[in-house]
């Protein structure tokens, strides 16, 4: 059975106690879950499909397909350019145990009441985000000398091709200083 939208990774498990699935779709505004990053910015909401699945009277399977949009930095010529993410989750939720130190860093727990997914979302997303992002693979970056952006501008400096064929070895000067000696 499917609700409506909700804007929250939230979930009531009293609308869970006669049925053994529920399904949500989410849709979350980043600046909830605290989405604020340099390297990247969440310009969608995270649109999500969460399921619910009760298992004995005690434990709910959680799975939730999360999607969005994010803008990034180019690494070679530092234009922003938007790449949509996608994360899939799936968790296992226990009623709370009396003591929570005894509990493993894999497990998860809920009240009772409420079941709370937010956190994980947070950092499944975060996961996602590209550590070396390029706008093309053929991004031609900055120029050195004068900063201008290769892919659109050219520059009309003289560069010298550093690609591993063609760089001199660094350690060149040490065998004309030995031959010196």
């Amino acid at each position: 059975m499917q609700e409506g939208i909700k804007d929250t990774l939230v979930f009531d498990m009293k609308d869970l106690r006669h049925e053994d699935f529920k399904e949500y779709e989410v849709l979350v505004p980043p600046a909830s879950l605290s989405l604020n990053y340099e390297e990247a910015e969440f310009i969608k909401p995270l649109s999500c499909t969460v399921q619910l699945f009760r298992q004995g009277d005690d434990n709910v399977y959680v799975t939730a397909d999360i999607e969005t949009e994010i803008s990034v930095e180019c690494r070679r010529c530092i234009t922003p350019f938007a790449v949509d993410i996608a994360t899939k989750l799936e968790l296992l939720f226990s009623m709370s145990r009396e003591s929570p130190e005894e509990s493993e860093a894999d497990e998860r727990y809920y009240d009772g009441e409420t079941v709370d997914i937010s956190e994980d979302v947070r950092q499944m997303l975060v996961l996602e985000i590209p550590a070396w992002a390029l706008c093309s693979e053929t991004c031609e970056g900055l120029c050195p000398e004068c900063g201008a952006e290769l892919n659109s501008d050219g520059c009309s400096c003289e560069r010298v091709d550093t690609s591993p064929a063609q760089a001199s070895n660094p350690f060149s000067v040490l065998s004309k200083m030995l031959e010196d000696n």
